[in-house]
């Protein structure tokens, strides 16, 4: 049912600016067939635009001719209030006029009545009116709300993005093309885990944002490791391998507290995304299912890229190599469902790699 063929079942109010007083009356008693309709009157044309702007209501039937002041001039000037713009302004008139009838709506107004119709008509296009006004309200807040989000979603993105240039200073192996990549491979893993386990679409677009936040801030808690450790071009010796190892906690603690909905699975992620399906990962040994969805997809894609990516230590892997790898470590490194999707899916994958290349920086 659309809302305007929807019935009023809140509180409506409904302003009556008419120099006449027994027309404000007989509005009322027309109305009290409707429990929802609240009637007030106003007698001045002086007065109707502040009363107006102090009730904010559904509905103003606006009498035409005033003593002190003209109708048409009111329905210009409630149109030039934003606080009223959601209002339906309705001309009452003892005269049809095409040409009046035609100026009031010029000026904005809804609706033109001959005061006053039989007492079905009246409650009909008063209720129509209302209802009206509510969809154009709820329309107006869902642009706002929409509109806000968007801002909020931006100032995320901006301070995420912040985090991984830190990130990134501290490490000079990392790049922000890395996490790009590897937020657009984990995207392509989720998507197609999602279908093979029937997961809502619903449920997978707000998932799916949330996991992306997660992969690009996997190692964001290399902030808390030594420079020396993060620069050295060799292999690290035992100590300083756990002491690169601490990263995960260091980066779960950075999200700990769940001040938002993103910081859950953005530490699950920076905690376990260096665990391994059979165990023998770090930092608490957890293994199969135990480790966290979010975390399994990021661990296949961080290591895709790295491998197929350049480093001081190593040259880029070619694409066969690490097709053969991750088919060997299924079940072992790596969940082998996502093993399977990663290979099932490799051209788009590749394409990712193609779309964030190490010299160039863009946003998913």
């Amino acid at each position: 049912m659309s809302i305007l063929n929807s019935t009023i079942a809140d509180p409506y109010d409904v302003l009556v600016v008419d120099d006449q007083p027994m027309i404000i009356e007989a509005v009322r008693r027309l109305l009290r067939s409707d429990s929802n309709a609240r009637v007030h009157g106003c007698g001045l044309a002086l007065e109707a635009l502040a009363r107006a702007k102090d009730l904010l209501p559904a509905v103003i039937l606006q009498d035409l001719k005033m003593t002190d002041g003209n109708g048409l001039d009111l329905v210009t000037a409630y149109r030039a209030e934003p606080v009223l713009a959601e209002t339906s302004v309705v001309v009452l008139s003892a005269t049809e006029d095409p040409q009046v009838k035609a100026e009031a709506f010029a000026r904005g107004a809804a609706d033109y009545i001959e005061k006053l119709p039989p007492l079905v008509e009246f409650v009909a296009r008063v209720k129509h009116h209302a209802r009206a006004s509510r969809a154009q309200k709820q329309l107006v807040h869902a642009a706002v709300a929409q509109a806000e989000a968007k801002i909020e979603a931006e100032w995320a993105d901006t301070l995420i993005f912040r985090m991984v240039e830190m990130a990134r200073l501290r490490d000079p192996t990392e790049t922000a093309v890395h996490v790009q990549r590897v937020a657009g491979i984990s995207k392509i893993l989720f998507e197609a885990w999602a279908k093979a386990h029937l997961l809502p679409d619903s449920e997978y677009k707000s998932q799916q944002r949330l996991l992306r936040i997660a992969a690009i801030l996997h190692d964001v808690g290399k902030v808390g490791v030594s420079d020396l450790i993060l620069e050295k071009s060799g292999k690290l010796n035992e100590l300083e391998r756990e002491k690169m190892e601490k990263h995960a906690k260091i980066g779960e603690g950075i999200f700990s507290g769940s001040r938002s909905k993103f910081d859950d699975p953005a530490a699950e992620v920076a905690l376990c995304h260096h665990e391994k399906w059979d165990g023998s990962g770090y930092p608490q040994k957890i293994r199969g299912e135990e480790i966290p969805l979010f975390a399994r997809i990021v661990a296949v894609a961080d290591v895709y890229d790295a491998l197929r990516s350049r480093r001081a230590y190593k040259e880029p892997w070619p694409r066969e190599r690490t097709e053969k790898l991750f088919a060997e470590e299924a079940g072992k490194h790596f969940d082998p469902e996502l093993s399977a999707i990663l290979l099932a899916n490799m051209d788009e994958v590749e394409q990712v790699r193609d779309a964030f290349p190490e010299q160039e920086i863009h946003a998913i």
